[in-house]
């Protein structure tokens, strides 16, 4: 691992290889909300963000206003100040919003070589990782995940799973802050 920085300073979950400002790929920041997080990228590098819920873009930056996930569609979300939820009830206060494949996503953004692809997206970063392929991980040189079972203890084995998942296709995986916050660089 080398030199770990954060992109959020004095917030240890926001850590990332500084490598990532050498390496030829973009920025993809899913769970964007008020870009924070990928600020540090500005005039640095491409940043693509996704977020159904974020309404602005910064000059140079790409925004889907929706979510990644396992398929193509559309789920229904609920929103609360900073954090967004797949409703899966009826739920008075959700909102119908699109979501691409991971493939449909690289595919509408034209993106083929990953930085870092940042993911805080509230659970569902479980099935979103394993509907992605080895050509997929491939793409990737680092991810920056923020695993949900801290707020779900239930997902521990998801959690667990998904880190053995992305060893399996060539990360090494630590825990870089609170709220189960990782880093899986590729080896």
């Amino acid at each position: 691992m080398g030199n770990l920085i954060e992109s959020m300073p004095g917030h240890s979950y926001s850590r990332f290889d500084d490598k990532a400002f050498e390496h030829d790929g973009c920025i993809v920041d899913l769970g964007c909300v008020h870009w924070d997080w990928s600020n540090a990228f500005v005039g640095k590098k491409r940043v693509i963000g996704a977020d159904p819920f974020e309404k602005t873009i910064p000059d140079g930056f790409d925004l889907f206003q929706g979510v990644v996930g396992p398929f193509n569609g559309f789920v229904s979300m609920t929103y609360d100040r900073d954090a967004s939820a797949i409703s899966t009830n009826d739920v008075n206060d959700s909102e119908l919003v699109p979501m691409y494949s991971w493939k449909t996503f690289c595919k509408k953004f034209n993106i083929d070589n990953i930085s870092i692809l940042k993911m805080n997206i509230e659970g569902s970063e479980y099935p979103l990782l394993n509907s992605m392929d080895t050509g997929d991980f491939a793409k990737i040189d680092q991810i920056i995940v923020s695993f949900h079972d801290w707020l779900v203890p239930e997902w521990n084995e998801l959690t667990i799973t998904s880190t053995h998942l992305l060893e399996q296709h060539g990360f090494t995986v630590k825990n870089i802050g609170p709220y189960n916050w990782c880093i899986a660089l590729r080896q």
